[in-house]
């Protein structure tokens, strides 16, 4: 079964600019007459590369309409090939599949305060909350670190800007602000956002533990490994009643896959969303980083890519 085709919409690419150093913005344009899903800032898609590979890239909100998509994409020479085929071999007028966008990374709506951190390539989706909490007329601070001006995506708009701050790397910028400071004086209500590189979100997790659920985090690799059970539990399909076994060292989504259950899935370490489903029974082991587990069990799901069970037994909604 291929990952995630349901919903998948054809598009071509129409555009590729320069965005800042090592980060090039693609234009991707609806191939037929119907509209394409609208876009929310936060949101991502899943791009099908050529050879088999899905990888997930933040939208662009403020560049989206109904007939085009744009991402940011960052060459990563140590990544998992997505960027370095779409900065090596993309080529304007190629037909590429796309799925609907999906928000695990949405702005809460209500009238507190927000503080939005980036790092590096996370200025994508911070950006696009950026943008949409002025149009709200919201109170907002931006900070934003990245290496030097030129690795700046979306400078020349963002400097100068009242509640924006750009920190560069220290020797340029000897003065920058830590993680830590720039929270500092924040309102007791404020929401915090923050995408960037794993150290950062580690660190932020740390010094923002009291943050609770306004502390919302959007990661581009798994926060830790996909949790294993020690021990076999079974998963019960409640839709059609079929039990299957899960051995030690398998994946729920594997089990799934391999009897023909037609799950949707997509990155498989947990970071996109695509297998949420609804837990009915059970005692799930989450390990994803979409998510908080305790915003799981309000949700009452999991993500089947990466979780395990504590318990013997798990019932989902499939």
């Amino acid at each position: 079964m291929a990952p995630f085709e349901a919903g998948n919409c054809r598009v071509r690419l129409t555009g590729m600019r320069y965005g800042a150093q090592d980060i090039v913005l693609y234009e991707l344009e609806a191939l037929d007459a119907a509209d394409l899903p609208s876009v929310e800032a936060g949101a991502h898609l899943d791009l099908h590369i050529p050879g088999g590979l899905v990888r997930q890239y933040s939208l662009v909100a403020p560049l989206c309409d109904a007939r085009r998509y744009v991402i940011g994409v960052k060459r990563e020479e140590r990544g998992r090939g997505g960027s370095l085929w779409l900065h090596d071999h993309a080529r304007v007028g190629q037909i590429l599949d796309v799925s609907a966008p999906r928000n695990h990374f949405a702005l809460v709506h209500d009238d507190a305060p927000v503080i939005l951190l980036a790092g590096g390539i996370g200025i994508t989706p911070i950006y696009s909350m950026y943008r949409a909490l002025l149009d709200q007329g919201r109170a907002v601070q931006l900070h934003y670190w990245c290496r030097t001006g030129e690795h700046a995506l979306f400078r020349s708009t963002l400097e100068g800007q009242s509640g924006v701050t750009l920190h560069y790397s220290r020797h340029i910028d000897p003065g920058r602000k830590s993680l830590a400071q720039a929270l500092q004086g924040m309102a007791d209500d404020a929401h915090v956002y923050c995408c960037g590189p794993q150290a950062m979100l580690d660190e932020l997790e740390d010094i923002g533990a009291d943050l609770g659920p306004r502390l919302h985090l959007e990661r581009f690799q798994a926060a830790a490994p996909a949790a294993v059970a020690e021990q076999g539990f079974t998963v019960v399909l409640a839709r059609s009643g079929s039990e299957m076994l899960v051995s030690p060292g398998e994946s729920i989504l594997q089990v799934l896959c391999d009897a023909g259950v037609d799950v949707m899935y997509s990155c498989e370490q947990g970071i996109c969303g695509a297998c949420e489903v609804r837990v009915l029974e059970g005692e799930p082991v989450h390990a994803d980083s979409v998510q908080s587990a305790e915003e799981h069990v309000r949700r009452g799901t999991m993500m089947v890519c990466c979780s395990s069970s504590r318990s013997s037994r798990l019932v989902l909604d499939l």
